[in-house]
């Protein structure tokens, strides 16, 4: 008997075993799979901004990426891409109309203005006297109403960084009264309002993309441009332009922006994350412009650029019918949100005023 019941036993212990490494086997697989698809749930977004990554928009572009991807633990990655490499502007906001693109700083609410009129406000010259009065308006009424209008077109305000003050450089002659700006070039931004400003200033306005202008200064093909200190600076405009004039003309914001499509993947907690940081990075990127321009400025003068300032008022008086023409078609309801933001007392000297160190540079630039 023992002799049957052996072999018999045998087949019955090596079936257990072989079901007991299926078992196994389905528990590893099971295990692997769930791994598999907690790293599934990680997302990655895409990031485009057209300046330099040396830019303030670029460094803190970068250092909101990295900050998103610790604060959420690695589930939410963003890849930057700098210097304009997915298109222009204009071109980023039909990515992300498409959803091809998760998020976009686009230097000027103005780049919107295809979409509705009213954003061009931004563009109006000198309605915002500095850079703390555009900083008011767009943490206040203005950014708020500026943000329903911009979620009513499909995009999602995540913060106002900034691009800051614009002011004129170019190689014909100092630019102080409007007079100046006769019979020179500027390259422009297809911008209706600047193109009109640079018109009733006696000025020729070429429109031209950003990525061409290095080279068009170079060539002689325009004579000048407008840009904040901070740009014509990380552009090496100052290895084609004789002058730079502290004119404060126009203020840009830096929005930085959302498709609804890349909102949605993200948790709710996720999205927290990425408003909170946004509004974060905001304060510190504008906090190195208003620290950077003196300085930058220096460094314009030292590598031969002749620094001055402009009769702001004589300037005003020339361009202000746009303001007024600018009412009649769009309302005049964001002129008056940002006019309500004027810093109450614009002599506070704890607050970062772009202008003010301007001006200072700029009177030493002329005493020298």
């Amino acid at each position: 008997m023992s002799n049957i019941k052996t072999p018999a036993l045998s087949a019955l212990v090596s079936v257990m075993l072989l079901a007991g490494c299926d078992n196994q086997a389905s528990e590893n697989e099971s295990a692997q799979n769930d791994a598999s698809k907690s790293n599934d749930s990680s997302v990655t977004l895409s990031l485009a901004q057209a300046f330099p990554n040396k830019h303030p928009g670029g460094i803190y572009s970068d250092k909101f990426a990295k900050l998103i991807n610790e604060r959420t633990d690695g589930a939410v990655n963003i890849n930057v891409h700098h210097n304009g490499v997915l298109g222009s502007e204009a071109e980023e906001i039909q990515q992300l109309q498409a959803g091809s693109l998760d998020l976009a700083l686009l230097y000027g609410v103005s780049n919107f203005q295809n979409l509705n009129a009213k954003l061009g406000v931004e563009e109006l010259p000198f309605i915002f006297e500095s850079s703390e009065h555009a900083r008011r308006a767009y943490d206040g009424e203005y950014g708020k109403a500026v943000s329903k209008i911009l979620k009513d077109e499909g995009f999602e305000v995540l913060s106002y960084w900034e691009n800051g003050m614009r002011h004129f450089t170019n190689n014909v002659r100092p630019i102080v009264d409007p007079e100046d700006m006769q019979g020179i070039k500027f390259r422009s931004a297809e911008v209706p309002i600047r193109l009109k400003m640079f018109e009733m200033l006696g000025a020729s306005a070429i429109p031209m993309g950003f990525t061409e202008l290095f080279t068009a200064l170079q060539q002689g093909t325009v004579d000048g441009q407008e840009n904040p200190i901070a740009l014509i600076h990380a552009n090496n405009f100052y290895e084609v332009q004789d002058y730079l004039s502290l004119s404060g003309h126009i203020y840009n914001s830096a929005v930085l922006t959302a498709s609804p499509k890349a909102m949605a993947k993200l948790t709710p907690e996720q999205q927290k994350i990425l408003r909170d940081t946004a509004e974060e990075m905001k304060v510190e990127e504008r906090q190195m412009i208003s620290e950077q321009n003196a300085e930058l400025l220096a460094d314009l003068k030292e590598k031969g650029m002749q620094v001055n300032s402009i009769d702001k008022q004589a300037f005003e008086k020339v361009v202000h019918p746009l303001w007024d023409s600018f009412a009649k078609e769009n309302g005049d309801e964001l002129i008056k949100l940002i006019l309500k933001a004027k810093p109450s007392n614009a002599g506070n000297a704890s607050a970062p005023q772009e202008s003010t160190k301007a001006a200072s540079v700029s009177h030493d630039a002329q005493a020298s």
